[in-house]
């Protein structure tokens, strides 16, 4: 089966804020691209949100259910409780019809299955008045069970094993319609496919995503059917299940079900966001220490599941809570039948493996770091460029080959620096890079042995003449300033009289009106001196200037001004020939 979250290579553009999103780093960064570890993803859709690209993509799921709704039989959609704040706009009757339209047979609210979960539940914290139990996680949410199984196995004991609300719905329907029925759920968010293909029960997930593009393809525009009132969801409408996709939304139809039991004494909690989840599960918990039983909803989208991933959500947050608050404010406090909870086993998680943290020595590390540069506490500049927390982290991932080296901005700075020097200071041609104010920001050996003797034996006394005023050196810096007004495409050129030398200036714009380099050549020697002195510049060039416009590519703007001083020196190195 293909991966439920997968990588367009082409599309990456080596950002890192899939890495840095991720909650688990469950990415693998190999040749510039970042591809996903499908074993370490909990399908929390992080990376696909927040890739500002695009290269990361949900499998799409629709030509599979058209094919299953061409084999005939019943197809019913299990429609998530989000609807109602995602489609708020479209009368549910209407958005019903629009649905049978693209084949479907029926359509039935998930969030009956919410109902049948919050019952059973009650009755699992009922009877742990008498086993002892004080603690119970919801398994609601796909990724959060899928988190805590790889990455929490501790609190695996706390992880109420009933189905989540969609399999217990599936199982309802099943039930009711024939077991030849097909359930295709339809919600916000991604990892609810992972369900779909491990239960045999559940046939397809799609995305509301998917199905804005399906109604799309077949030109169908739920606010425009006509004569749809009479449509309405089977078997029944839902209870105050519809209110789970909320934060603590899961709160009011578990609590209505404890109170039918008279049961009072039970204390809620809630964390929504994968993060925050990530944060509460860390360390150990002795539960039998609690004074009453606690259950805590978990889930994985920030706000809840009407914030899911795969939601184009057409409001805000605010609207689609109180979109939410208002379809399920005249529902019932629970399922009325208790008929439908007879012979209906809800039970089973998804199964996932744990996923154990690797251990690395201290001289594992240290190597590490050294391979990047950081020889000491003082060069863990913990900036997250890279994608993770901090350097500590970096290197873990560079020892399980989840990283390369060049994700380290420091790192890449320090080499299209040294490339940089080493190119500048091996030129034959004397070389200046001064600011708005004429003060050297670089120069080579070779710009000093062009201005004498005495200046060439200061250069390394002088700190390379950095922060010096260009003045002191020569009393031509009006060309400087001529260059310092033009653009970036601007090089300008100077044949100019130094004692009995004749020297060649080629001043050019690194940054309009703040940074400008020069190139300077004695073109008073022999030809041929000059024309091997340029052969010489050619290969010196030829051999590094590849690798430092990689590097240039991959600062991006933070190394724009090398790239911008390499193609200059090129140009200002091209012989042509005397004419005969």
């Amino acid at each position: 089966m293909e991966h439920i979250i997968y990588t367009k290579y082409m599309k990456c553009q080596y950002c890192h804020k899939c890495i840095s999103t991720c909650p688990v780093k469950a990415m693998r960064v190999k040749n510039d691209h970042a591809e996903i570890i499908q074993k370490m993803c909990v399908l929390c859709g992080n990376c696909v949100k927040s890739c500002p690209v695009g290269a990361r993509h949900i499998r799409s799921d629709v030509e599979n259910v058209k094919k299953l709704i061409e084999k005939g039989g019943r197809v019913i959609v299990s429609l998530a409780p989000s609807f109602a704040s995602e489609f708020y706009n479209i009368k549910t009757s209407r958005l019903i019809a629009a649905l049978k339209k693209l084949g479907f047979y029926a359509v039935s609210e998930t969030a009956i299955g919410a109902d049948l979960i919050s019952r059973d539940i009650a009755r699992d914290i009922k009877n742990s008045l008498t086993t002892g139990q004080k603690l119970f996680f919801s398994s609601a949410c796909s990724a959060i069970v899928l988190y805590i199984k790889r990455y929490a196995p501790s609190f695996v004991p706390y992880l109420n094993d009933r189905a989540s609300p969609l399999l217990a719905h599936a199982l309802l329907l099943k039930k009711l319609y024939g077991k030849d029925t097909s359930i295709v759920f339809i919600g916000p968010c991604a990892a609810k496919k992972r369900e779909a293909d491990q239960m045999k029960e559940i046939n397809a997930a799609l995305t509301f995503e998917e199905i804005y593009q399906w109604f799309d393809e077949e030109n169908i525009i739920p606010e425009e059917i006509k004569d749809a009132d009479d449509e309405d969801f089977i078997p029944f409408r839902a209870a105050k299940g519809a209110l789970s996709p909320v934060d603590g939304g899961m709160f009011f139809s578990l609590n209505n079900y404890l109170k039918k039991d008279g049961i009072t004494n039970v204390s809620f909690l809630n964390f929504s966001g994968i993060n925050n989840v990530a944060e509460l599960l860390k360390g150990k918990i002795d539960a039998l220490e609690f004074q009453f039983p606690l259950f805590v909803q978990m889930l994985a989208c920030q706000g809840g599941c009407i914030s899911g991933d795969r939601a184009p959500h057409a409001s805000n947050a605010i609207i689609r809570t109180e979109k939410l608050l208002s379809y399920a404010r005249n529902t019932d406090d629970y399922l009325k039948d208790e008929s439908i909870f007879e012979t209906l086993k809800l039970t089973g998680t998804i199964t996932a493996k744990e996923f154990p943290p690797a251990k690395y020595s201290g001289h594992e590390i240290r190597v590490a770091l050294a391979s990047i540069e950081k020889f000491s506490e003082e060069d863990h500049i913990n900036c997250s460029m890279c994608g993770y927390d901090n350097c500590v982290s970096f290197a873990k991932a560079l020892i399980d080959k989840h990283a390369e080296k060049t994700m380290c901005a420091a790192y890449l700075r320090g080499m299209a620096q040294r490339k940089a020097n080493a190119l500048i200071n091996t030129t034959p041609s004397g070389i200046v890079i001064v600011d708005k104010d004429l003060n050297i920001i670089e120069c080579n050996r070779n710009f000093a042995r062009l201005l004498g003797k005495e200046e060439e034996e200061l250069f390394d006394l002088a700190n390379q003449f950095k922060g010096i005023k260009l003045g002191k050196f020569i009393d031509f810096t009006d060309y400087f300033e001529e260059a310092l007004e033009g653009s970036t495409s601007d090089s300008f050129n100077h044949d100019i009289r130094v004692d009995k030398k004749i020297l060649h200036l080629t001043t050019y714009v690194i940054e309009k009106g703040e940074v400008v380099a020069g190139t300077l050549d004695d073109i008073t020697r022999p030809t041929s001196l000059r024309r091997n002195t340029v052969l010489r510049a050619r290969k010196i060039i030829e051999k590094n200037v590849l690798a430092v416009q990689k590097i240039a590519f991959l600062l991006g703007e933070n190394a724009a001004e090398t790239e911008a001083i390499l193609n200059s020196i090129i140009e200002s190195h091209t012989v042509e020939e005397p004419k005969k």
